[in-house]
């Protein structure tokens, strides 16, 4: 046979064998013959096109039928400690998840009573909602989340939509302070509203315990909230797993000239100084404020500081109402910004701009205006004389170049090291900065430090001690001088209140001279001089701390030391209704300080409101705590002293059972103490037995009858 035929031959076969397997295909699918694919139309089911792995055989995967899980975390954050928590979060959710799992972040600041409801029971909503609430002050939520905290409250209280949120599984937690009293009761709120309008644990609240461990702490939560996801919905962490030191988040960093960064900051500076738009200040848009005064409230020999700073706030249409709180940015000391630029390797005149990644995590907040020098970067962003995080000590690791120290650092950042955290860092409370120069290998360039190593400074807050019923023009703070020696043996001073001590002219200092040469921050020799026109960052806070609208009902303030400063604006809103021609109740107040002259602070302002025509405080009862060297008294004796009239009011028959008691200062010894006695008053007076009492004094605060403004 020749070679043609057997070409021919073959071919015959081959088409026959065709014909064959397509009637057997007819027989068996009972369909006619489809067409043949197109390579661009290649799919199984509802895969995706060639782009999606066309012509390999393997099943495409479609983008959707990869989602295990969608879930929205909820931050209600006061410092921006709980949202950089959720960011945190969000970012390793992206990291050990990839597509599996869809999240969505939100400050509860942007859920209003009107929105709440929609927003949470819509049908594209997530079937799981994490939670990461802050509590501030006495067992508020936060600023930002309080409307949407108190329309849960009050809608599960109300008891009439126990289903309400069926659809929904929750997880929480809480961010708080064990010294407070109400430990994490904003967190403990959310968690019981939620299960009682139908929605399902995830797992049982965790409380993170800003005294202690709270990095710990949120670390611990974030592997349970992990194991129990993966048990509920059935997924898997990647091999990525989870972030590590080389996934600290970094900002772009581009050279700068010293004309650009001397121009931004100056442009900077004016923004703030301008009258502030509808003459609201907050947070994010403080208002640069000159200070019209400084004085020093103690007595040279007390050993001790209190100042009293006036700021002047005519012609920016800034209000404010007695009790608020003012929110200071305050700055690093110069002492203090030359030892953190060295430890970069910088000259403080380097200038630099920051910008953000395009393929940022979530967890890299908007960088600080830029362009600036180091040294403004370091004096008004930086905090550092607080202890590092984890998350700082693993970055730092990342770039040490001494074996032993990327070692240690490495070991303090794990999980391993928890012990050797608490008592290298935690416990002594060792700052960044002395961990910077204890571990002088480790130098991160601008980018890692800002972005990773270094947290931004946040504002502090002091109770306002002027009523603009007084002077709409002003506003003041008083505020306690911070300084002590740490474990470390570092001479601690406050970032805050030395910065607004730097004001007071240096003969009024009170703090006793010179300060240490070993302290973090110094005092220039001229005092206030060198202070002459710097304008400070402020915002108003509003506050519920606040008088009875009813100036007839009458009133117990009880503030020891700093703890007076919102009974002082209390006392000129009560002077100037008095003018006005309104009828005062009785107002009593309990002052404590050490010794009679040397820290009895505002003492002619509270003895002169006792006289004054119209009066408007009926007694003053005064605790000297140092002035018996055999016994110290403390407010809560004065209390315990004048139980008959406290008793009188708390029980109703003075006032009509519409006084109120207001207690400000010390949240870990104070406000207890003060507590305690409250107990006593009502168990000695009125018989009443110790749980009897203890509920007596809920209902006053539940009923807005007893008022903490503590720290």
């Amino acid at each position: 046979m020749t070679p043609e035929v057997l070409a021919f031959a073959s071919a015959c076969l081959f088409a026959l064998s065709l014909v064959g397997l397509l009637a057997i295909r007819v027989l068996r699918g009972g369909g006619g013959i489809k067409p043949a694919a197109r390579v661009g139309d290649l799919r199984d089911g509802d895969g995706g096109g060639i782009g999606a792995g066309a012509g390999t055989g393997v099943k495409p995967k479609d983008k959707e039928s990869e989602v295990k899980l969608k879930l929205a975390l909820y931050y209600g954050t006061q410092t921006g400690t709980s949202e950089r928590f959720a960011r945190e979060v969000e970012e390793e959710i992206k990291q050990r998840y990839g597509g599996a799992v869809v999240v969505r972040t939100s400050d509860l600041e942007h859920i209003t009573a009107d929105t709440a409801e929609e927003e949470l029971t819509c049908k594209s909503h997530e079937p799981l909602a994490v939670f990461l609430q802050s509590t501030y002050g006495d067992g508020e939520p936060t600023d930002t989340s309080m409307e949407f905290v108190h329309w849960l409250r009050d809608l599960a209280d109300d008891g009439r939509m126990p289903d309400l949120l069926g659809n929904l599984t929750y997880a929480v937690f809480g961010l708080g302070n064990s010294s407070y009293e109400q430990y994490n009761a904003a967190a403990k709120m959310v968690d019981t509203s939620m299960h009682a309008l139908g929605a399902k644990q995830l797992l049982k609240i965790h409380l993170g315990d800003d005294d202690c461990t709270l990095e710990e702490d949120f670390q611990g939560w974030r592997e349970v909230l992990w194991a129990a996801m993966e048990t509920q919905y059935g997924i898997s962490a990647g091999e990525d797993g989870a972030l590590g030191a080389a996934d600290a988040p970094t900002y772009n960093v581009a050279a700068a000239s010293g004309a650009q960064a001397a121009d931004a900051e100056l442009r900077t500076c004016a923004a703030m100084s301008d009258r502030p738009a509808a003459g609201v200040t907050t947070q994010s848009r403080p208002y640069a404020a000159p200070v019209l005064a400084a004085r020093e409230l103690q007595a040279p020999t007390s050993g001790r500081s209190c100042v009293h700073l006036t700021f002047d706030l005519a012609g920016t249409g800034i209000t404010y109402q007695h009790g608020d709180h003012l929110g200071v940015f305050a700055e690093n000391a110069p002492p203090v910004v030359h030892r953190a630029a060295a430890c970069l390797g910088l000259s403080m005149q380097h200038a630099f701009a920051l910008s953000v990644p395009a393929d940022a995590p979530a967890s890299l907040a908007q960088p600080f205006p830029s362009p600036c020098t180091l040294a403004t970067a370091l004096a008004k962003y930086a905090d550092l004389l607080s202890p590092p995080r984890k998350s700082a000590l693993a970055a730092l690791a990342s770039v040490a170049t001494d074996p032993a120290e990327k070692s240690k650092l490495s070991h303090l950042a794990s999980a391993a090291g928890k012990a050797e955290y608490a008592a290298y860092i935690a416990d002594p409370g060792r700052s960044l900065l002395e961990v910077l120069e204890g571990f002088p290998s480790a130098v991160p360039p601008l980018g890692l430090f800002f972005g990773a190593v270094c947290a931004r400074l946040a504002p502090r807050y002091y109770s306002i001690s002027s009523s603009p019923l007084d002077n709409p023009d002003v506003v003041t703070a008083t505020v306690a001088v911070v300084k002590g020696e740490t474990p470390t043996g570092r001479m601690h001073q406050g970032v805050a209140s030395t910065y607004m001590a730097r004001f007071v002219p240096r003969r009024q200092d009170g703090s006793g001279g010179e300060h240490d040469g070993q302290s973090d921050v110094g005092a220039d020799d001229d005092g206030g001089g060198e202070m002459a026109g710097v304008r400070v960052p402020v915002f108003v806070r509003a506050s519920t701390f606040k008088l009875p609208r009813n100036p007839a009902v009458p009133v117990v303030m009880i503030g020891p030391g700093t703890g007076y400063a919102p009974f002082r604006g209390f006392l000129q809103e009560r002077a100037a209704r008095a003018k006005a021609g309104e009828l005062l109740g009785p107002a009593h107040l309990f002052f404590g300080c050490r010794r009679e002259d040397e820290d009895f602070i505002y003492r002619d302002e509270m003895e002169a409101a006792l006289v004054t025509e119209p009066a408007h405080l009926s007694t003053l009862h005064v605790a000297f705590s140092r002035a018996d060297a055999g016994r110290k008294v403390y407010v809560q004796d004065k209390l315990m002293a004048a139980s008959k009239d406290v008793y009188a009011i708390m029980k109703g028959s003075v006032g009509a059972n519409q006084g109120r008691i207001y207690v400000c200062g010390d949240a870990k010894g104070m406000a207890r103490d003060v507590h305690r006695a409250l107990h006593s008053i009502l168990m000695t007076e009125g018989g009443y037995a110790g749980h009897e009492a203890e509920e007596i004094v809920k209902r006053l605060s539940d009923s807005g009858r007893y008022h903490k403004d503590v720290w």
